[in-house]
């Protein structure tokens, strides 16, 4: 690509960034049908409690093994490995230390939580609380980079908090009023997740003086793995119902019915909808925009995914979780653009992407 080329495809970056994020927001529809199948499998004693965290933890699996096979094979003919293997051998004991947590919390674990929140409660409320990542950021920053935010941080996190609050309170009043918990889990399940992705940015922040995003992203996914081999051995799930379901089918996409193999679905959703290609786009997106107009961009995601699980899945919010949202949204978009302008200002300011 030429540098005349540059100005014309700035133009086009936040269009990027809203495509990437609106492509992720059509993940419930091809996830949902599939974390459901588990109830129904056959009789090797899956069902019950037990049934989604190990459906989780086996999808989590199938998604990094083609995550890999995908990154690995591109990134060896495209590039090698000579300047990861250097990096790799002047790690420090934090650096090798957030290896191990972008790839097992963050990537393994991040993505086994949030799948157990889509399956047990709202999946719309599920996304939603992921946008919670920024705040979960800055404390980690605060005390692992010993970064320091900006006075606006702290009013926007009691605001977040409030929409946080709006929008957990009604499942946590059911759930408590009739004895049934899976609202709740279903909460906590997310906010986890949300807890160790907010946690790999900073980690993988760390990372990033020596190891460049790619070679970081397939370091994630082979730590992962690996780790999720073990996982599943724990949780029983190296066994014939769940292998032998991979070419059954299931319904997609709502309304519409379409009916997809399992594997067809897992593979979608890690290459088009929740992993490589959204993923991949976002930075094209991001390299080529201002981070002000990006942190506005991204608000395509929770806003369409509002709408898709509506129509597809037929979730809904009541007016609490509703403004509760939109408290959320509004005041980390707030957040963003602050400290964006901050940076622009002083270039080491917190926050610096």
């Amino acid at each position: 690509m030429s540098k005349t080329d540059e100005p014309v495809l700035k133009k086009f970056g936040p269009a990027v960034i809203s495509l990437a994020n609106s492509a992720r927001a059509f993940d419930a529809p091809v996830r949902y049908p599939v974390l459901f199948r588990a109830p129904f499998l056959g009789t090797t004693g899956i069902k019950g409690t037990m049934a989604f965290p190990r459906m989780s933890s086996f999808v989590t699996l199938i998604e990094h093994f083609f995550g890999l096979i995908i990154l690995f094979p591109i990134l060896f003919f495209t590039r090698g490995f000579g300047k990861l293997k250097e990096a790799m051998k002047s790690f420090t004991k934090l650096e090798w230390f957030s290896v191990i947590f972008i790839s097992v919390g963050g990537s393994a674990l991040g993505l086994f939580f949030f799948l157990i929140s889509f399956a047990l409660g709202n999946p719309t409320i599920a996304i939603l609380l992921q946008k919670a990542q920024p705040l979960i950021t800055f404390i980690f920053a605060y005390f692992i980079l010993k970064e320091r935010p900006t006075k606006w941080f702290w009013g926007a996190l009691v605001l977040s908090l409030v929409g946080i609050g709006l929008i957990v309170t009604p499942d946590i009043i059911k759930s408590t009023q009739t004895f049934d918990y899976t609202g709740l889990i279903a909460i906590l399940c997310s906010l986890i997740a949300a807890t160790l992705w907010g946690g790999s940015t900073v980690f993988g922040r760390i990372l990033t003086k020596k190891v460049d995003y790619w070679d970081l992203t397939l370091l994630r996914y082979i730590g992962g793995f690996l780790f999720l081999i073990i996982f599943n051995i724990v949780l029983f799930t190296y066994n014939k119902d769940y292998y032998g379901m991979l070419g059954q089918t299931v319904s997609v996409f709502g309304p519409w019915s379409w009916q997809w193999p399992m594997i067809v679905c897992i593979l979608f959703s890690t290459i088009f909808t929740g992993g490589i290609l959204p993923l991949g786009l976002y930075y094209f997106g991001l390299k080529r925009s201002k981070a002000t107009i990006a942190g506005l961009a991204e608000l395509a995601f929770p806003l369409l995914a509002i709408l898709v699980n509506f129509i597809f899945l037929g979730a809904i919010l009541n007016w609490y979780q509703g403004a509760g949202a939109i408290i959320l949204l509004v005041t980390v978009s707030a957040l963003s653009f602050i400290n964006a302008r901050e940076t622009e200002k002083k270039p080491t300011n917190f926050m610096e992407t």
